[in-house]
């Protein structure tokens, strides 16, 4: 073990790309993670209304959420991260149609539609989301679906996990010993992850507030990974 241990130091942890696709995982993070407490603290200013929005009420559990996530991958694990990624995605798109289909309508009321009306496990309630973008709405709806779908793969036993399994413990890459492909893979699926859960989180928020946080807190932050997200530009763009 403390041969696998040096070995690996040398040929992957202590190398460059290795230590800069860390550094990407903390920047995704912690910018996902500026603009949600932007988003909670710029939600202040109407705090009577926007006391009964779900999207706003669930932006403390997003934000441990990264926290954990940045943590695990860190630590070698990335299947918990991915079951996770799956459960948020499900549950922003869930709050965003409840915030909408009962606007203006009390928490009460819309955690009850959430158990008369909202499917649970699944993600065919998608489908009633109409988009901030119309022109990439089936986009958007198709890329929802397919990230929850895939990721099923990492919540219900699966021929796909366990091939995945068996291959990384072959190759030597048991937990806490994961390759920098392996890293850069879970890297790429969370950024894709917040790209959509930020766009609907904005979305709930409403245009004006939105457009508030970008021209005075982000447009100007021009490292903000977002910028450079699928959906976060379209997004922004139909904001002016």
């Amino acid at each position: 073990m403390a041969e696998k241990d040096e070995r690996f130091k040398e040929e992957v942890f202590q190398t460059e790309p290795y230590r800069n696709e860390l550094k990407y995982l903390k920047k995704i993070t912690f910018d996902y993670i500026h603009a949600l407490q932007m988003v909670a603290i710029y939600s202040t200013r109407a705090k009577e209304i926007y006391d009964e929005f779900l999207t706003i009420h669930v932006i403390d559990e997003l934000i441990e959420s990264a926290i954990g996530v940045m943590s695990l991958v860190e630590s070698g694990i990335h299947n918990m991260p991915k079951r996770e990624l799956r459960y948020l995605i499900e549950l922003v798109t869930k709050y965003v149609i409840i915030d909408y289909a009962l606007m203006g309508d009390s928490l009460d009321n819309k955690k009850q539609y959430l158990l008369d009306e909202i499917p649970k496990s699944s993600i065919t309630v998608i489908d009633r989301y109409a988009t901030p973008f119309a022109a990439r709405q089936t986009e958007f709806r198709n890329e929802v679906k397919d990230f929850f779908y895939k990721a099923c793969a990492y919540v219900h036993p699966s021929k796909k996990q366990l091939d995945e399994q068996i291959r990384n413990r072959r190759n030597g890459h048991t937990m806490g010993y994961e390759s920098t492909a392996m890293l850069s893979d879970i890297n790429k699926l969370i950024f894709r992850a917040y790209d959509m859960i930020l766009v609907m989180i904005f979305h709930g928020f409403g245009p004006s507030m939105s457009k508030d946080v970008f021209e005075q807190m982000l447009d100007n932050d021009k490292t903000w990974k977002y910028h450079k997200g699928k959906y976060i530009p379209t997004f922004r763009k139909d904001l002016n």
